[in-house]
């Protein structure tokens, strides 16, 4: 049995201010910063094999909490990067939504439609994330591996767990650094045992 434990970021300001980051190099606010140490200092694990995060600071720096309780370093990998959003990265949600609020309905109804101007196609997304993770737990069999990645990210890899349709990802619950685990057996079948858990951070600013 492998598990992957995948947990989204901590807070940025761009979170608290409701803004499309994408791919775009958010660090983590204050607040973030205080959710990353809660979470390497109280996830209860007894040991992590390896620490995988995408390469956008605010990930990276979520992980390296976590990963230093355990004397390892952060593996950084792009694969794990959150969706581009294109000509909506940095505008904020109110923003796109009154200047054009059929896409955002569309964006949130039926996001493989979605019409946003030089974006990454949602079932591309997909296939990039999913299949990077599915790399990873095949590359660590028998091993317990944490990787650290972004919103839509983790929920867009639930559903092709889940065989959901990509429409209903954003149905999906993903708080900041909410943690999430999926047991992979040796024939590479997927089984979610934890979705959006924050118990790490009891008394800690969610």
């Amino acid at each position: 049995m492998t598990e992957i434990i995948i947990i989204r970021h901590g807070e940025t300001e761009w979170n608290q201010t409701g803004r499309f980051q994408g791919h775009s190099d958010v660090p983590l606010s204050e607040t973030g910063r205080t959710q990353a140490e809660a979470l390497g200092r109280n996830l209860a694990l007894d040991h992590v094999d390896a620490v995988y995060a995408s390469d956008l600071t605010r990930a990276m720096e979520t992980a390296a909490p976590l990963a230093a309780r355990f004397g390892l370093g952060v593996i950084s990998d792009p694969l794990l990067r959150e969706l581009n959003f294109g000509a909506w990265e940095g505008r904020s949600f109110s923003d796109v939504n009154a200047e054009n609020p059929n896409a955002m309905k569309q964006f949130y109804n039926d996001p493989e439609c979605a019409d946003i101007p030089d974006s990454e196609p949602f079932p591309d997304f997909q296939k990039r994330v999913a299949g990077r993770v599915r790399a990873i737990a095949e590359l660590h069999r028998g091993k317990r591996i944490v990787i650290v990645s972004h919103g839509a990210s983790i929920r867009i890899l639930l559903a092709d767990i889940l065989a959901m349709p990509i429409r209903s990802i954003w149905h999906i619950s993903q708080l900041n650094t909410a943690v999430n685990k999926i047991r992979f057996e040796d024939d590479g079948f997927a089984i979610v045992t934890l979705m959006n858990d924050t118990s790490h951070l009891r008394g800690v600013g969610q």
